[in-house]
């Protein structure tokens, strides 16, 4: 019986439409059919919509009837095919005909038993399918869903921060270690400004315990005119036997002295302390920088000018 119910139910279901479509009839009314070529009364129903339009239903015979502005047409099933596709209630009073309700009650079933032979007739697919039914919460549910769903709003803001506090942090941390860095290699670079200019003033200082003094006039003995990079003339005589290196030695400590007479004497002895240089002669071209030589070996025999020449450390 329930195989026959089955496959009766798809057949009646499609000669239905297929009659429905063809003679454009209302089965829900019971009336005639009019052929395709007569004109059917159009059924139609205005309501009204936001903005002070109207939408007008198709559902009676009103020709001649002036329609507001603003209204808009719309169609509503006229078939119980088109009817039962969009309303699957079993709730007789949902249906317009007891025929109608008993169709949806019919494919209720149809549908519970697993729709056999639908995919084989048209349209049985589509009123077939059993849409889902909304399940209505309780208000303890409901409470239940907005507390679930505000904890995990809370919990991905924590989580955001929590993120956000661990980059500030890292980026703290590695400000903070460059800002170390630079302070440890300001340090350093200090201690070995002052270690240079503390070297630097034990050297002037054993300069002039070894340096002679200046002889007098005579054989062996030159007149050295010496041009530093700012300008000071230093002039002292040497004799000829004398070491180049007593040569850069008076050099060193007449600048030193000089420097000591400044108004800040600390800057400019820790520049000399990192000031290195070559004795040069113009006249005859010579670059002194063998300063265990001594000056007649290094061409130095008469009197001449010599420039405190820089070397640079590129």
């Amino acid at each position: 019986v329930a195989t026959l119910f089955c496959l009766f139910l798809p057949c009646l279901l499609s000669i239905h439409h297929d009659v429905a479509s063809c003679y454009r009839m209302s089965p829900a009314c019971g009336a005639a059919a009019a052929p395709m070529t007569h004109k059917l009364p159009i059924l139609r129903s205005t309501v009204r919509v936001s903005g002070g339009g109207a939408l007008r239903l198709r559902g009676g015979d009103d020709e001649g009837e002036e329609e507001n502005e603003g209204e808009v047409e719309a169609e509503v099933p006229t078939t119980m095919f088109e009817r039962l596709k969009i309303n699957q209630s079993t709730n007789p009073a949902d249906h317009p005909s007891t025929l109608e309700w008993g169709l949806a009650v019919a494919l209720s079933i149809y549908a519970a038993v697993g729709a056999p032979f639908a995919a084989y007739i048209p349209g049985l697919c589509d009123l077939a399918q059993r849409k889902p039914k909304e399940k209505k919460l309780s208000p303890e549910e409901v409470a239940r869903l907005e507390r679930e769903a505000l904890r995990k709003e809370q919990d991905e803001e924590f989580a955001q921060a929590m993120m956000e506090d661990k980059i500030k942090a890292a980026e703290k941390k590695k400000k903070q270690e460059a800002a170390e860095a630079e302070a440890r290699a300001k340090k350093e670079e200090a201690e070995k400004k002052s270690s240079a200019v503390e070297n630097y003033t034990k050297g002037i200082k054993a300069k002039k315990e070894a340096m002679e003094k200046e002889p007098a006039a005579g054989d062996g003995v030159v007149m050295l005119r010496i041009r530093c990079p700012d300008g000071t003339q230093l002039t002292r005589k040497f004799k000829t036997d004398g070491s180049v290196g007593s040569l850069y030695d008076f050099v060193d400590v007449s600048r030193h002295d000089k420097a000591q007479n400044t108004a800040d004497p600390s800057i400019h002895i820790a520049e000399l302390a990192e000031f290195e240089y070559n004795l040069v002669s113009t006249m005859p071209k010579l670059v002194l920088s063998d300063r265990a030589a001594s000056l007649s070996s290094a061409g130095i025999t008469t009197s001449c000018a010599l420039v405190v020449q820089p070397i640079s450390k590129d």
